[in-house]
């Protein structure tokens, strides 16, 4: 009783419950475009366009397709960004029935997100225990973003050698709905979109493989950093030295861009961390 107690009292401070959200006005790019010189495919529905999910590594609510089967991702929108700033603290069980209660779900969904979390290393799942949340350590946070940097600078380096109109148009696309979602919502859906093509630029399926195995992660983090980042303008300034061939030029605003996200990450869990103390 004691252990349901606390997981409804720390999910009843978290945000609300999720809700379907309108339809992102974005292009897909499909994962396929990798496997050649084509440029972007940038898929419609009607008058609506949305970013597609790559593998099952949804990184934000805005992410989901528009059907029940999908509820996990708003799942992992609520509880992803939570753990990472300790909000749901290293230990605390996850209890199916409380979690699904508290946001208006099935326990599908719910244990859907919850395995796709295990794969990601924060939570584990024991049979009678059920989850557990791991988290992540400072360390373990400086740790991905020194891998993002490691992945993404080389990324951008190759993708000059790729990137043709389309692409320049899709990331300008990207960039100019960041900013203006900025000051009412989330950007990390986008956000992600942005730098998973960055990564498919490059033209190397075992680097966007590695980069796919930490997406899920770097959306969670993106979703409690943007919005406060004072950094967006060097998304349009990145696009231009990727435009013009510059991949050193590109590399290093990137390397920029990332540091002040760990940063801004930094100091969310500093201030988490003063918090709890007092």
């Amino acid at each position: 009783m004691r252990i349901r107690q606390e997981l409804s009292d720390r999910l009843s401070r978290l945000s609300p419950g999720p809700q379907l959200p309108a339809r992102d006005v974005i292009p897909i790019v499909l994962e396929a475009e990798i496997a050649g010189d084509q440029p972007p495919v940038l898929v419609h529905t009607g008058d609506q366009q949305v970013v597609p999910t790559v593998g099952h590594e949804s990184n934000a609510v805005g992410d989901v397709a528009h059907d029940g089967a999908e509820l996990h991702h708003a799942v992992l929108a609520v509880l992803r960004p939570a753990i990472l700033v300790g909000d749901l603290p290293p230990g605390i069980r996850l209890i199916e029935e409380e979690v699904a209660a508290h946001l208006g779900v099935s326990r599908g969904p719910v244990r859907e997100a919850l395995g796709i979390l295990r794969d990601e290393g924060l939570v584990t799942i024991a049979a009678r225990r059920g989850a557990v949340v791991v988290g992540l350590t400072p360390q373990d946070i400086d740790d991905l973003y020194d891998l993002r940097i490691v992945l993404e600078c080389h990324a951008i380096r190759r993708a000059t050698a790729n990137v043709r109109d389309a692409d320049i148009e899709y990331l300008r696309g990207l960039d100019a709905g960041m900013v203006a979602r900025a000051r009412i919502e989330t950007v990390a859906s986008p956000d992600v979109a942005f730098h998973r093509h960055l990564i498919l630029l490059a033209r190397q399926e075992r680097l966007r493989s590695a980069w796919e195995r930490i997406a899920g992660i770097v959306g969670g983090l993106l979703s409690v950093t943007d919005g406060q980042r004072p950094d967006l303008v060097l998304h349009s300034h990145l696009i231009d030295a990727l435009a013009s061939g510059d991949g050193d030029t590109a590399s290093a605003i990137l390397h920029v861009h990332i540091r002040n996200a760990h940063r801004i990450m930094r100091g969310v869990l500093l201030s988490r961390s003063e918090a709890g103390a007092r």
